[in-house]
């Protein structure tokens, strides 16, 4: 099979969908299959007129589409996989990918398409006010997308005219969204997409093997971003509570330097700073238990398959995607988003559990990456999906139906 993945990458941060495109890539390729990336990469712009012209670009891009179809031509693929189109790509490559008649499957990471900032998240809360509107005003009126109520309505124009167009309806034949959660909310929103055209498949990752439980040491661990929407205040509030409970903190972020200056003196908080990933799974085979307070509803967190690929259960907030991930008190412990009252309760459990000396949970962890998020699991899942919609097209092209 040949498959054209299509990816805007955003290079002043890099992160988990870059991450989950080379791994499918490099998936694929193991598999036997031709696979080509074109690539588009978005400019840092500075001033407001830059910004707007760029935003606009973002409603549809010709050079864009041209490249795509100059694509097309060369590489002749069976399918077409969009991972990310905002903003240098926009929508013009699924509208081209749409008029030379290629299989094309878009892959959904967050909820740009129903929300500005594309996180559901303003004030540090949950937010769904713009998520049945077909322009998001509110997002505008708080200005959701980097505090500019300008630059806010430029990226909703982005989604509105194309829910209007028909776009997102009519010119991709499957959408593919890592997690069920997502699936539900973007059903129930204003792009009122037909039943079955979103797809559930979960990212993964390759197998590090597991760490053993007898050998972990005496500390949680938190990695990520150090960024309000993470919940680590929240974290940290709670062991500043549980000074015989340990934390390691790995990662960087706006937020670093106020949070050492709060926190950094606690004897059972350590910050470690950004890790390579080599670095982080050997963490995560040492540790205790992963802790993920995130209070935003998430896609389908990396960190999270990782630590059950080590063998690591995960205490983290029960929302979204991570409710649907974690089995209360099976794979890890779930708590209330926000609430570092719970999370301390959560880790005192967690703790009674090891001094019992019930591991239960460890293999549970590893059970779940092994039957959810191995590379194998998600290999059949992403080719029966492409299989899928290269017969359905070829059955409108013979109009049996459509």
């Amino acid at each position: 099979m040949r498959i054209l993945f299509i990816h805007n990458r955003y290079l002043q941060s890099a992160g988990g969908e870059d991450t989950t495109v080379n791994a499918e890539v490099d998936l694929l390729l193991s598999k036997g299959h031709a696979v080509k990336v074109l690539f588009f990469d978005n400019e840092a712009k500075t001033g407001i007129s830059s910004k707007i012209k760029s935003g606009l670009g973002a409603v549809y891009n010709r050079t864009s589409a041209l490249r795509v179809k100059e694509e097309i031509r060369q590489f002749a693929p069976d399918v077409i996989h969009v991972h990310n189109f905002f903003f240098t790509a926009s929508p013009a490559v699924i509208i081209e990918a749409h008029k030379q008649q290629i299989p094309l499957v878009v892959t959904i990471q967050n909820y740009r398409l129903i929300c500005a900032n594309a996180l559901l998240l303003r004030n540090n809360r949950v937010c769904e006010l713009c998520v049945h509107h077909a322009f998001p005003w509110y997002g505008v009126k708080y200005k959701c997308y980097h505090e500019s109520a300008v630059e806010s309505a430029v990226v909703g124009l982005m989604g509105s005219v194309h829910k209007m167009a028909g776009t997102w309806k009519k010119k991709v034949d499957t959408y593919i969204v890592p997690a069920r959660f997502m699936k539900w909310r973007l059903e129930n929103s204003s792009l009122r997409l037909d039943t079955g055209l979103i797809k559930v498949k979960r990212n993964f990752i390759d197998d590090p093997g597991a760490g053993r439980f007898e050998q972990r040491d005496n500390f949680f661990l938190f990695v990520g971003r150090l960024a309000a929407e993470k919940g680590i205040t929240v974290l940290l509030n709670a062991f500043r509570a549980l000074p015989d409970a340990n934390i390691v903190i790995a990662g960087d972020g706006p937020d670093k330097e106020a949070l050492v200056r709060e926190f950094g003196g606690l004897p059972n908080v350590r910050f470690v700073g950004k890790k390579t990933k080599e670095e982080v799974i050997g963490l995560m085979k040492s540790c205790r238990a992963l802790v993920f307070p995130s209070i935003w509803y998430e896609g389908l967190p990396l960190t999270i398959i990782e630590a059950f690929a080590t063998g690591t259960p995960v205490i983290a907030s029960r929302l979204g995607a991570m409710e649907e991930m974690i089995s209360h008190e099976g794979n890890g412990i779930l708590f209330e988003p926000g609430n570092a009252r719970e999370l301390e309760q959560a880790i005192l459990k967690y703790n009674q559990y090891i001094a019992q000396g019930n591991y239960s949970l460890y293999e549970a962890a590893r059970q779940s990456y092994l039957e959810q998020f191995h590379p194998d699991k998600c290999y059949e899942e992403v080719i029966n999906i492409y299989k899928h919609v290269i017969a359905s097209r070829q059955l409108k092209k013979n109009g049996i139906y459509g």
